[in-house]
Formats: structure tokens, C-alpha cells, sequence
């Protein structure tokens, strides 16, 4: 018979059957509306057989689900939790990544708790269920282009202990949107620039510290070219201007070699 023990800090939970360890994590507990959250598992397979997690009647299935905190389940999209089978080897360790955005109609402000199932054979367990919550965020600034049909919002958020700042892409009717990227910490009390030239170029300027800026570039349909760093200097004003090369280069900064460059990122 297998036998069972839990271990679980904040948004880490882990489980073993015999000698198949299953953990599960969010990287954060709060998260911007329409942003992705990644569930992350990890499967460690010492059983003496290959496992093959599928959907709904496989023998060995992994079934996710989402409540509120009145217990509702919340409906499913029509996105697979498992496409294809989920296959991991005896003596094999194995990682996959849910979004939860992707998988579930998360379209409310408000908490919630992702449980998981894993059913291997006779025998399953539900895991410790983990917690997090959707936020709206704070508006900062909004660029329209209807040349583009699109949309850009900078939008505020406080996790983890810090501010940080994010840019929501949408279709110009702002009936749909089509990515949320993470741009990097913000110092709350200095307000972020945004800016586009002829070129449909997008930059976004925020202070990161009392010394350091970044400015995150983005093409005209919204998809993402990069960060670049600078240091600032007190009582120098920094600002956004056109660069022949690289559509906008910071005035008034000085440009760092700083690694961790691509936008969406948290490292």
C-alpha cells in the first residue's frame, strides 16, 4: 500500500506516493488580472515503472482544479490540462508548468485555491490546496493607437514586499486582451513615462531606485524587444527621446551593462 505525508510552506506543497514525490508551486501569491500563473509541478518517478498521467479516464490521471472562497468551482476553458500524456521514466525527474489563466475562467477580482489530484492506479490524493489572489492594479498611464488596434496600460501592483510595475496589451475596442508583461520594480512615489514614436515604438521609463532607471522597449504589436538600464543621477531630470537605432535611447542616464534584459522576466 502507498503511504502518504504532506509538507507545505506558503505556496509549496509536496506529497509522496511510495516512492513517486510530487511538489507543486505558484511563484507568488498575487497576481495581476488577465497575468499568467504558473502552477509548477515536479515529479519524481522511483517506482519501477513509467507513469503516464492523461485526462480524465486514463489509469493514472492529474486533474486540476480551481474554488473560490465560497467553494465554487470555476469552469473550465476548452484548453487541455494534458494535450498529450505526461510520461516520466523510473528514475526520472520530471517538471511541467499550468497556466492557470490558460485552464480556468479566472475573470473576477478575488481569491482563490488551486487544488490538485493525482490518481495513480487504485489510489489518490489531493494535495494541500494553494492560495492566491487576483488583483486590478493601479492605472498608471494608457496610450491608445488605432492605427496598431491597440492598447497600452501601465498598471501598478503590490507583491512580495515590493511595488512593481506591469504593461497590459489590448485590441483598441479593449475587448481582448492580448499579453501582460512584468516590466520590473517600481519606486512608488516617482511616476513611469511611456512613450511611442513614428515607428509605432513603445518605451516605458520607471525608476527602479533612488539612482537606477530601466526602460523597456516594445514593437507596435505589442511583442516585446527588450530592457535597458541606467544609472540616474539626484537632481538630474531623466527623460524618453527618440534614437535612430533603437527608437529610444534615456536622457539625462547613463546606460549600465546590466544582465536580466528580457522583458516579461523577473530575474
Amino acid at each position: 500500500m502507498y503511504r502518504f505525508c504532506l509538507f507545505a510552506v506558503l505556496v509549496f506543497n509536496g506529497f509522496l506516493f511510495a516512492q513517486v514525490e510530487v511538489s507543486t508551486s505558484l511563484p507568488t501569491t498575487t497576481f495581476l488580472k488577465y497575468e499568467g500563473i504558473p502552477l509548477r509541478m515536479v515529479i519524481t518517478n522511483n517506482s519501477g515503472e513509467t507513469i503516464r498521467l492523461g485526462d480524465e479516464d486514463a489509469e493514472d490521471m492529474l486533474i486540476l482544479r480551481v474554488r473560490d472562497l465560497d467553494n465554487r468551482v470555476l469552469p473550465r476553458t476548452k484548453n487541455k490540462i494534458l494535450p498529450e500524456p505526461w510520461i516520466i521514466k523510473d528514475g526520472e525527474t520530471s517538471v511541467r508548468t499550468f497556466d492557470l489563466v490558460q485552464l480556468f475562467r479566472l475573470s473576477y477580482v478575488m481569491s482563490y485555491r488551486c487544488l490538485q489530484d493525482v490518481k495513480l492506479g487504485e489510489i489518490t490524493y489531493t494535495g494541500s490546496p494553494l492560495m492566491f489572489e487576483v488583483v486590478r492594479g493601479l492605472q498608471e498611464e494608457q496610450l491608445k493607437r488605432r492605427k496598431e488596434d491597440r492598447v497600452y496600460t501601465l498598471l501598478g501592483i503590490h507583491r512580495n514586499g515590493h511595488d512593481e510595475l506591469m504593461l497590459r496589451v489590448t485590441n483598441y475596442k479593449n475587448t481582448m486582451v492580448l499579453a501582460t508583461y512584468y516590466l520590473e520594480r517600481h519606486l512608488k512615489f516617482y511616476d513611469p513615462f511611456m512613450e511611442i514614436n513614428k515607428e509605432g515604438i513603445l518605451a516605458t521609463l520607471q525608476y527602479i531606485s533612488p539612482n537606477r532607471v530601466v526602460m523597456c522597449r516594445f514593437n507596435p504589436d505589442g511583442t516585446p524587444i527588450g530592457r535597458t538600464y541606467y544609472s540616474a543621477s539626484p537632481g538630474v531630470p531623466i527623460r524618453l527621446v527618440d534614437h535612430p537605432q533603437n527608437g529610444f535611447m534615456v536622457q539625462g542616464g547613463v546606460e549600465l551593462n546590466v544582465s536580466g534584459n528580457t522583458v516579461g522576466s523577473s530575474e
